[in-house]
C-alpha cells in the first residue's frame, strides 16, 4: 500500500493534471482511545481509527477544496481533480501568489513516543479510575467528571512547489473534574495533565488536587465593587495571553477584525512582559519542524519587553501583507483549512516567588481561572470571577463570589507590575503569574 506522503502526491498530481496552478494536500491517520468519566465513575470508551485527505487547489487564486475519507488511491485522485474544478470556478482572488517553496529545520525530538503508541485502552480507563479514587479519597462526597485518552497518528504534507513533508505523533492526557456541595454551598475546581510521550505524563495526583482546591472554594463570599489590585495564577495567564496572541492572526488584523490592528512593533504591555515562541523544543505540546504549508518554523519572541513584535502569518497573509512569511499556518487534520496560530508559549520569568507578590498586598484578588481572554476584535475584557480569593494583609482569606472584572486587553496588560519566579510547566509551554496594579472589580456593593 503507499504511504500516506505519496498519497498526498498523488493528489496534488491529479489536481495539477486537472487544471490547477497550485495544489497542497494533508493526509492524516490518527488512532485515539478516549474514556469518559461522570458521577464519579467510567461512562464509556471509544476507541476510533480516523484517515483521510484533504486538498487545497488553485486557480487564478481562487479556492477550491475537497476531502475524502479513504485511503485509496483511486478515491485520491478524484480528491484532487475535484478540488481543482471546483477552484476553477471560484471567484479569482488576486491577494492569492503562490505556496511556498520546500525549506530546511531541524528534527525534533520526542514527538512520537513508541510507549503511547502501545498502550490499551485499558491503560486509559485504569487512570480515570485512579483519579476518581483520589478524589473521593479526599472527600467521599465529591461528584467527579472528566476524561482521558490517548492518540497515535502520523500526517503528511505535500505541495505542487515541491514541498514533502510527513509528521509522526503522539499524545496522552487527563483532565478531572470535582464538584463538592454543602447544601446550598457549592465548591468546583479542575486540574489536568498533557504530554506527548509517557515520561512526561503524570496522571497521578489529578484526581486528588482537582477535589483539594474545590474544597477551598466552599464558603465563598462576596466583595464590593472596588479597584484593587489582582494576581493572575498560570492557568488565568495562559487563558489571556492566548487570546492576545490570537489576536495578532495576520488574518484577522487585515479583515479588520483585531483590536492589534495598527499595534505592529508597539508596545501593548507592560515593559517586564516577553513572551517566546518555542517550536523546537523537545516532546511540546505544539511543537513542530514546519508548519502546516511546510514553511519552516523559527523561534520568535512575539512579545519584548511589552512590544509586540509581529502579527503572525501564513504564506496567504504574507504575501497579501507584501511581508516574510513567519511559519505559522495550521490545519485541523485532513478535514480543516489552513489558519494561523502559534506554536508552544514561553513567559519569561521574574525574580520573585507568587507567594512574594500576593505578600505586597494588602487588598487584591488572588484569580485562579477565569474568563479573561480579551473580545479578539475589540479587546474588553467583561469576565466573573468563578475561581478566586480574596487578599487581606498579604494573604489569601478567603474565597469570593459575585465579583466580575470590567476592562480592555490595552489596561490588563500595561498594568502588570511583577511576573513570578515559579510557574507552571506543560511540556514545551512555561507560565508563571501575573500581577497587575488598579484594575476595576464589581461586586456585591
Amino acid at each position: 500500500m503507499p504511504s500516506i506522503l505519496d498519497l498526498a502526491q498523488h493528489a496534488v498530481a491529479a489536481a495539477m493534471q486537472a487544471g490547477a496552478d497550485f495544489a497542497d494536500a494533508y493526509c492524516g491517520v490518527v488512532r485515539h482511545a478516549d474514556v469518559a468519566v461522570d458521577n464519579s465513575s467510567v461512562l464509556d470508551c471509544h476507541i476510533v481509527r480516523d484517515y483521510g485527505i484533504g486538498v487545497r487547489a488553485f486557480v487564478n487564486g481562487g479556492l477550491g477544496v475537497a476531502t475524502v475519507q479513504s485511503l485509496e488511491p483511486e478515491a485520491v485522485a478524484r480528491c484532487g481533480e475535484q478540488a481543482a474544478t471546483i477552484a476553477k470556478v471560484a471567484h479569482p482572488d488576486p491577494d492569492f501568489v503562490a505556496l511556498p517553496e520546500p525549506s530546511a529545520a531541524p528534527e525534533i525530538a520526542g514527538l512520537f513516543d513508541d510507549a503511547v503508541a502501545g498502550l490499551p485502552a485499558e491503560a486509559v480507563v485504569q487512570w480515570c479510575k485512579e483519579a476518581i479514587a483520589e478524589a473521593l479519597d479526599v472527600e467521599p462526597e465529591a461528584r467527579v467528571s472528566g476524561g482521558a485518552g490517548f492518540s497515535v497518528g502520523e500526517g503528511a504534507i505535500a505541495s505542487s512547489t515541491g514541498v514533502a513533508l510527513t509528521r509522526p505523533g503522539t499524545k496522552v492526557e487527563l483532565e478531572i473534574e470535582a464538584i463538592v456541595q454543602r447544601g446550598e454551598d457549592v465548591g468546583f475546581y479542575f486540574d489536568y495533565d498533557i504530554a506527548r510521550r509517557m515520561s512526561d505524563f503524570v496522571p497521578a495526583g489529578v484526581g486528588a488536587k482537582a477535589c483539594r482546591e474545590a474544597l477551598r472554594f466552599l464558603g465563598a463570599r462576596p466583595v464590593q465593587t472596588m479597584r484593587t489590585s489582582l494576581v493572575l495564577g498560570p492557568l488565568a495567564v495562559a487563558e489571556m495571553l492566548g487570546a492576545v496572541i490570537e489576536a495578532a492572526n495576520a488574518d484577522h488584523v487585515q479583515r479588520r477584525r483585531s483590536f492589534l490592528i495598527g499595534h505592529e512593533g508597539a508596545p501593548i504591555a507592560a515593559d517586564c512582559l516577553t513572551v517566546r515562541e518555542v517550536p523546537f523544543w523537545p516532546a511540546g505540546i505544539a511543537s513542530s519542524s514546519h508548519d502546516a504549508e511546510g514553511v519552516a518554523k523559527q523561534e520568535m519572541l512575539l512579545l519584548d519587553g511589552g512590544v509586540l513584535t509581529s502579527y503572525l502569518h501564513n504564506s496567504y497573509t504574507a504575501h497579501k501583507g507584501a511581508v516574510a512569511n513567519n511559519a505559522h499556518a495550521v490545519r485541523g487534520g485532513y478535514g480543516g483549512g489552513v489558519g494561523i496560530g502559534p506554536s508552544n508559549l514561553q513567559v519569561a520569568l521574574g525574580d520573585r516567588p507568587e507567594t512574594e507578590l500576593i505578600a505586597d498586598l494588602d487588598d487584591g484578588l488572588y484569580i485562579n481561572f477565569a474568563g479573561l481572554a480579551p473580545n479578539p476584535a475589540s479587546g474588553e475584557v467583561s469576565a466573573t470571577v468563578d475561581f478566586g480569593f480574596r487578599i487581606i494583609g498579604g494573604a489569601l482569606a478567603y474565597p469570593v463570589k459575585m465579583a466580575m472584572v470590567g476592562s480592555d486587553a490595552f489596561t490588563l496588560l500595561r498594568a502588570i507590575d511583577a511576573v513570578s519566579s515559579d510557574y507552571r510547566e506543560e511540556p514545551g509551554t512555561i507560565v508563571p503569574s501575573l500581577r497587575l496594579r488598579d484594575i476595576q472589580v464589581a461586586g456585591a456593593g
